[in-house]
């Protein structure tokens, strides 16, 4: 079971501007930025694709954060008219510069520190959740061997148990 989407009234205004979000165009970008202090990267993830759509909430991380909604934005227009992204693949028409984006899915145990808010809106049910890639300069990904150890460093591999 999802909140629902009309029932706003009383709820915090964040929360109420998610749901209207979600009702409105289908999704909603949540930020997640480090604390004063703290260290790590930041990411970004939908609410409200699989809801909408049918199709995988996304995340990506590392990227500046504006750069991340933007990315999660052009997915969800895309996923919106009916495009669908699989878990293993890769695709040439997200990024800039004709860099390719790899995606895999998530697994369970990593939802509540990467994507808690996605449980307050699904509620008990169950959602699925692709993780976005963006290789380094050269075209590789964080699990390919000589991949840039920042591009490492800043794109955790939740596909992983």
């Amino acid at each position: 079971m999802t909140k629902a989407l009309n029932q706003t009234k009383g709820m915090p205004a964040p929360d109420a501007k998610v749901l209207q979000d979600i009702q409105r165009v289908g999704w909603h970008v949540v930020s997640v930025f480090s604390s004063e202090g703290e260290e790590g990267p930041e990411w970004a993830f939908s609410l409200g694709v699989f809801h909408s759509f049918g199709h995988p909430e996304i995340m990506i991380s590392g990227l500046p954060l504006d750069t991340c909604t933007a990315i999660i934005n052009e997915i969800g227009t895309t996923v919106r008219a009916g495009k669908r992204y699989e878990s293993g693949e890769q695709y040439a028409d997200i990024l800039a510069d004709s860099y390719k984006c790899a995606f895999r899915e998530v697994r369970r145990r990593y939802y509540r520190d990467y994507v808690g808010y996605g449980l307050w809106f699904y509620e008990r049910d169950p959602f699925p959740l692709l993780q976005c890639f963006w290789p380094d300069k050269r075209g590789r990904f964080p699990w390919n061997d000589g991949c840039s150890e920042y591009v490492r460093s800043v794109q955790p591999l939740l596909f992983i148990e």
